[in-house]
């Protein structure tokens, strides 16, 4: 398998070398409250706003043979997966008097633009996690949807009932396993921003003003190429056992497809305080350390893990 240096790239890696500062600002902000943007690779659709991704079920292996006999012609079992892309937008409005009140318009505006992007990373996190695209069509199906069912395999159990638990997501990164997808012919991995000026805006009341309008748009979507690549470890009630959940997370590792090397734990504030607690009796497995950006960390194993808070915080119900 050859790989080529951008579909290694995070969206953030991929506006970097497309040197566009509106579109850096507005992945910069999106990490900010989705830290799923952090490690993820972000690589083009195929096919427009569709990424179809041809997913190998078996690996047939080869065959002994003796001289003078043949063997048998083996085929792998492919299943055609299509994942396609949603689209996030906001505007980001100011009051024109109030920006020229301020003394500084572009400062104004861009705090503004900060906070309405924060808003767009939560959205879009959700939208990673619990998005369905049967209930809401504008929506894609996040990592709740598509690992709904406990099997042993990708979907695990931690033992709570009811409808007061959460969960945390084991994510192999990288083209052949997990990433996400943006717009072909996109240069910006998706995102854009569009100066509209001075507009006649409408209050909540209906009563026009003058504003200064933004318009940022997300375009994005997630693929999940080798059927091993994403485990979720869900029914976690508020008082698992640390050690339990620490010794789950390590078997999952194991599981997770040969070959991959850029793994992550995706989990609420909540569960990291317990397993930063765990550190203290496990230094060896789970311990701090910095990510490839010089940003501290807290790693088990091999795995980073990342805050996500659009997990519900024990406000999960059981999955069956």
């Amino acid at each position: 398998m050859t790989l080529n240096m951008v579909d290694l790239m995070t969206a953030l890696e991929v506006v970097k070398r497309a040197n566009s500062p509106d579109a850096y600002l507005i992945i910069e902000a999106l990490l900010q409250t989705n830290e799923m943007l952090r490690d993820m690779p972000a690589v083009q659709a195929n096919d427009g706003a569709i990424h179809t991704t041809l997913r190998r079920m078996t690996q047939p292996g080869g065959q002994h043979r003796m001289y003078n006999q043949g063997v048998e012609t083996k085929a792998s079992q492919t299943k055609t997966i299509q994942d396609r892309i949603t689209m996030l937008e906001a505007y980001a409005v100011v009051d024109k008097k109030l920006a020229e009140h301020g003394g500084d318009v572009a400062a104004l505006r861009h705090s503004e633009a900060v906070a309405f992007l924060n808003g767009m990373g939560i959205d879009q996190a959700r939208d990673l996690i619990y998005g369905n695209f049967r209930q809401d069509p504008a929506e894609i199906d996040g990592l709740a949807t598509r690992l709904s069912k406990l099997d042993g395999r990708n979907v695990i159990g931690m033992g709570g009932t009811g409808s007061n638990l959460t969960s945390l997501y084991l994510v192999a990164a990288g083209p052949q396993f997990c990433h996400l997808i943006y717009p072909r012919g996109s240069a910006t991995a998706g995102v854009s921003r569009q100066d509209l000026g001075e507009q006649i805006w409408k209050d909540a009341d209906g009563k026009s003003f003058q504003a200064l309008v933004d318009h940022f748009t997300a375009d994005y979507g997630i693929v999940i190429r080798h059927p091993d690549a994403v485990k979720r470890i869900c029914n976690i009630p508020d008082d698992v056992d640390p050690a339990d959940l620490v010794d789950t997370i390590l078997a999952q590792l194991r599981r997770l497809p040969k070959g991959a090397y850029n793994i992550t734990v995706y989990a609420n504030a909540s569960i990291l305080n317990i397993l930063d607690k765990s550190a203290r009796d496990r230094p060896n497995v789970i311990y701090p350390t910095t990510d490839p950006w010089g940003k501290p960390l807290t790693m088990i194993r091999d795995a980073r893990l990342r805050q996500v808070d659009a997990i519900l915080d024990f406000a999960e119900t059981a999955v069956v």
